[in-house]
């Protein structure tokens, strides 16, 4: 990571934990993969919603249905890009299934949540779980950067457990 990244994620770290704990939101724009291997962005989906979720205990993708969305306007976010670019943009304490298990850009804030026990640091040169349609890989993380750019965010909870697939990035849920 070079120096130029690593001061904005500082900075941002600084910022998110000076205010109220974020929980693991997306970006308005969040291509969001629904049961049937569609997208649909993070702000079009409702409640009962069928959507596709990795459940980690079994290593398998599942259906499961949104039981409640919430959402609020930020000003602090991170995007991660992959080698192939494909990218998210979220909350810094949101936690993406990888190679050694759950990581975030800020562990401690998402071991706040008691699902996730152990988590480690989000770095470029991690290797991420993606999904798609034909297969799951795991990818190389290129690039993190930080967004200061006031945007919609939102909370998905599914009904039981089992990670979110949002442009084929595995993210965990409150």
């Amino acid at each position: 990571m070079n120096f130029k990244h690593f001061f904005i994620i500082s900075i941002l770290l600084l910022l998110s934990t000076l205010g109220a704990k974020a929980q693991f939101m997306f970006a308005e724009g969040t291509p969001i993969v629904m049961a049937n291997d569609t997208e649909i962005k993070v702000e079009k989906l409702i409640v009962g919603d069928v959507v596709l979720a990795f459940n980690e205990k079994d290593k398998v993708y599942e259906e499961k249905k949104v039981k409640s969305i919430t959402s609020t306007m930020l000003n602090r976010f991170a995007s991660i890009t992959l080698e192939t670019g494909k990218q998210i943009t979220l909350t810094l304490d949101s936690p993406i299934y990888a190679e050694k298990g759950w990581i975030s850009l800020s562990p401690e804030q998402t071991m706040a949540n008691d699902k996730y026990k152990k988590v480690g640091t989000c770095t470029q040169d991690d290797f991420v779980l993606f999904y798609n349609v034909e297969s799951s890989d795991y990818i190389e993380i290129h690039t993190i950067r930080g967004v200061l750019e006031a945007k919609k965010a939102y909370v998905i909870e599914l009904e039981g457990d089992g990670a979110i697939v949002a442009n084929g990035f595995l993210v965990g849920q409150n």
